[in-house]
C-alpha cells in the first residue's frame, strides 16, 4: 500500500510542478503519457501474473520453480521493452494523422522520446518488485520507491528551473528526472534484495543463466498474455481517452490530464489491495485452504470500496480548490472544465476500486482469460464508443460520462465472475470432502 503512494507521489509532483509551465505543457505531458502508458502497460501486466506464481511455488516448496519463473520474467520483459521502444519511434511517424493540436506536437515528441528510454528500467524493476512481492517481501520496494520520489522531486526542481549549474529545460526537464529516478529504481532494489535478503540469494543459486526452458516460458505466458491484454485493455482506454480529448483542444486536454492524475492516484492506492489480494488468495489456494478464499476475497472488497468512497467524497468536497494546484494563473479558464469533470470522476471512484480488487483476486485464483475479455467488453466496446460519441456533444464531460459506464460494467461483470469461480471452487472442496469421507 505505502509504496503504491510512492509511486502516486511521482506521478502527482510531475503534474503539480508542469501545472506551473502553462496549459500547453500539461497537454503535451498528457499526449506522452499516455503513448508511453499504452505501450508500457502490457508488460505491467504481465508482471501482475508474477506474483500469484512465485507465492504458490514458495507455497509448495519448489524453490527451483521460484527462480526459473524469476528468470524467465526478466528474459520475457527485456525483450518486451525492446519491442516497446520500437513501437514508440513508430508513433513519431505517425503522429501526424491523430488530428492533434499542433502546437504541442513537437513538444510531445520531444518528450517522450526521453521518457521511452525509460521502458527497460522501469519493466526491469517491476519484475524485482513482484519477484519480492510473490515472495511476500515488501520493504526493498516501498524504501527504493520513496527514495526515487523524493530524487525525482529534487531533479525536477532543478531540470526545470536550471539552479545548481543544470541546464534549464522547462517541462522537458521532467522526462529527463523521470528516467533518472527509473535507473536508480532498479539498481536500488536490485542491491538491497541481493544484499539483505538470504531467502533472495538462496534462490539465485537456483537460477541456470544462459538457458531458456519452454515450460517455464509457457507457464508465465499462459498468465501473462491475459493478464497483459487486460491491462492494456483498461488502461489502453483512458489513453486513448486523452486523444479523443484533445480532439476538442488544448483547454480540455489539459483539464483531462488533470482529472486523468487524481484518479490515477487513487487506482494506484486500489493496485495496492489488487496486489495484496493476489498474494493471499494464490497463497491459500497453494495451501488448499478453499474456506478462506471468500472470506479473503470480500474483505478487501469492502475495504477498498471504503478507501474508494472516502476519496470519492474528498475529491467532491474540494473541487473548487484542487484545480489551483495545477494550474497556472493566466489559465485559469480551465477551471471550470476541471471541477465538472471531477464530479463526474468521483462518481464512479466506487465501481473503479472495485473492478480493480476483484480482478487482482481472480489472479490469485488462477482465472485470467475471462477477466481479460469483460475488460476488452467493457471499455472498448461500450466505454470508448460512447465516450467518443459524448465528446461530439459535450466536449471532456462526455469522455468521463463514457470511460465511468465502462468502469461500472467491469465491476459488474467482473464481480459475477468472482462469484462463479467461488462456488465453483466450493463444489469441488465438498466433492473431495464428501470422497475422503468414503
Amino acid at each position: 500500500m505505502f509504496t503504491q503512494f510512492g509511486t502516486i507521489c511521482i506521478g502527482l509532483f510531475d503534474n503539480l510542478m508542469v501545472g506551473y509551465l502553462g496549459k500547453e505543457a500539461i497537454a503535451s505531458v498528457s499526449l506522452a503519457n499516455s503513448v508511453f502508458f499504452m505501450l508500457i502497460i502490457f508488460g505491467l501486466g504481465m508482471s501482475m501474473a508474477i506474483p500469484p506464481l512465485i507465492s504458490y511455488a514458495d507455497a509448495k516448496k519448489n524453490y527451483k520453480e521460484v527462480a526459473m519463473i524469476f528468470y524467465h520474467s526478466m528474459v520475457l520483459n527485456f525483450i518486451l521493452s525492446l519491442v516497446m521502444y520500437g513501437l514508440v519511434h513508430i508513433f513519431f511517424y505517425a503522429s501526424p494523422y491523430f488530428e492533434q493540436p499542433k502546437e504541442i506536437m513537437d513538444q510531445t515528441i520531444s518528450f517522450l522520446k526521453i521518457l521511452s528510454i525509460s521502458f527497460f528500467p522501469w519493466i526491469m524493476f517491476e519484475i524485482f518488485r513482484k519477484f519480492s512481492e510473490g515472495l511476500q517481501i515488501v520493504y526493498p520496494s516501498l524504501i527504493i520507491t520513496w527514495l526515487a520520489a523524493i530524487i525525482n522531486v529534487i531533479l525536477n526542481y532543478l531540470f526545470i528551473n536550471g539552479y545548481l549549474g543544470f541546464p534549464k529545460l522547462g517541462f522537458i526537464g521532467v522526462a529527463y528526472a523521470t528516467l533518472i529516478s527509473r535507473i536508480i529504481m532498479l539498481i536500488g532494489i536490485s542491491f538491497i534484495l541481493y544484499l539483505k535478503y538470504n531467502k533472495i540469494r538462496f534462490y539465485v543459486n537456483y537460477l541456470k543463466f544462459l538457458t531458456l526452458e519452454k515450460t517455464y516460458i509457457k507457464k508465465i505466458l499462459k498468465t501473462g498474455i491475459p493478464s497483459g491484454l487486460h491491462m492494456l485493455f483498461e488502461m489502453g482506454s483512458f489513453a486513448v481517452s486523452s486523444f479523443i480529448s484533445g480532439k476538442c483542444g488544448i483547454k480540455v486536454l489539459a483539464a483531462h490530464q488533470v482529472v486523468i492524475n487524481l484518479v490515477s492516484s487513487t487506482f494506484l492506492i486500489i493496485t495496492g489491495f489488487s496486489i495484496t489480494a493476489t498474494i493471499r488468495i494464490s497463497n491459500q489456494l497453494a495451501l488448499k485452504k478453499y474456506y478462506k478464499l471468500n472470506k479473503i476475497g470480500l474483505a478487501i472488497i469492502f475495504m477498498g470500496s471504503i478507501v474508494m468512497l472516502i476519496c470519492s467524497l474528498i475529491f467532491i468536497y474540494f473541487r473548487n480548490e484542487i484545480p489551483y494546484f495545477y494550474i497556472k494563473k493566466n489559465d485559469y479558464e480551465i477551471i471550470p472544465i476541471i471541477e465538472k469533470m471531477i464530479i463526474i470522476a468521483s462518481i464512479f471512484q466506487i465501481s473503479d476500486g472495485i473492478q480493480g480488487i476483484t480482478i487482482g483476486i481472480l489472479r490469485g485464483l488462477q482465472d485470467f482469460k475471462i477477466p481479460m475479455w469483460i475488460s476488452f467488453f467493457s471499455y472498448w466496446i461500450i466505454g470508448l464508443p460512447i465516450s467518443w460519441f459524448l465528446s461530439l456533444k459535450m466536449g471532456g464531460i462526455g469522455v468521463w460520462i463514457g470511460i465511468g459506464i465502462g468502469l461500472t460494467i467491469s465491476s459488474i461483470l467482473l464481480i459475477i465472475r468472482y462469484n462463479i469461480v467461488i462456488k465453483n471452487i466450493i463444489k469441488y472442496q465438498k466433492k473431495i470432502s464428501t470422497i475422503k469421507k468414503i
